[in-house]
């Protein structure tokens, strides 16, 4: 829906499009399997939008959504829809709700025992989902605009860590990559009519985070997606941690 919403709307996250894609592809072409059971929110736009998305993916790539779950629905029961997914014939859960449904998604994570492949949208990346999901969440690959370790070389990981402590989320770099795309269109055009013609500009653009930030003429953010799994590790405390997907910044 923000895509193309107005010519005065830019987001530096990538839309629900290209997330969903990469999950899709991943399913398909790495877990090499057909069939997924969903998980979301009818309480969210967001979740509604990226579920869409990745039903719409799948589908493209061959494959099929044999049944969706509203996490949001009062008398969802995480052991009745895992049970009823597995008899329809799901051989992935895609668990992609929004952050007031995520108890209910890791509850699913719990009662499915690592039986199916796990997938999921970025409000699934939270350290409450490394403390509660812990071994039964072990290998669900999350799709996020960025992570910490996706570039060995960048220097924005270690800038932030110096001042903050600890290692900084997608949400961080992400805003980073908003203000420093201001800071450069108002530098370049420092008027209202200035920064909006120079962010749409075809050869705008910034130095971020999360690499060069570029638009589209919709005004979606021209980047991948990068793709994690949660794996043992000591990096966040809890015994697992987010670590990249190999070669999986996806458009």
């Amino acid at each position: 829906k923000l895509s193309n919403f107005s010519p005065y709307v830019f987001r530096t996250v990538p839309s629900d499009y290209v997330a969903a894609r990469a999950l899709a592809n991943y399913m398909l072409s790495s877990l090499k399997h057909q069939k997924a059971a969903v998980f979301f929110s009818s309480q969210s736009a967001y979740s509604q939008s990226l579920k869409g998305e990745f039903v719409s993916a799948i589908s493209l790539g061959g494959g099929q959504v044999t049944s969706e779950f509203d996490l949001a629905d009062s008398g969802f029961s995480a052991a009745q829809a895992v049970a009823t997914a597995k008899k329809q014939g799901a051989q992935v859960l895609a668990l992609l709700g929004n952050t007031g449904t995520l108890d209910k998604a890791l509850q699913v994570v719990q009662v499915n025992k690592r039986r199916l492949p796990l997938l999921g949208g970025d409000d699934v990346y939270s350290p409450k989902t490394l403390e509660l999901g812990a071994d039964a969440a072990t290998g669900m690959v999350v799709a996020v605009p960025w992570h910490v370790l996706g570039d060995p070389k960048a220097v924005f990981p270690q800038q932030a860590r110096k001042l903050w402590g600890g290692d900084v989320s997608w949400r961080t770099a992400i805003a980073y990559d908003a203000t420093q795309s201001l800071i450069e269109a108002i530098r370049q055009s420092p008027s209202r009519e200035g920064v909006q013609k120079t962010l749409r500009s075809s050869d705008f653009s910034a130095k971020g985070a999360s690499g060069t930030v570029r638009f589209l003429p919709s005004g979606d953010r021209n980047a991948p997606v990068q793709l994690v799994k949660i794996a043992p590790g000591k990096r966040s405390g809890s015994g697992f941690d987010f670590v990249p997907v190999p070669q999986s910044r996806l458009m």
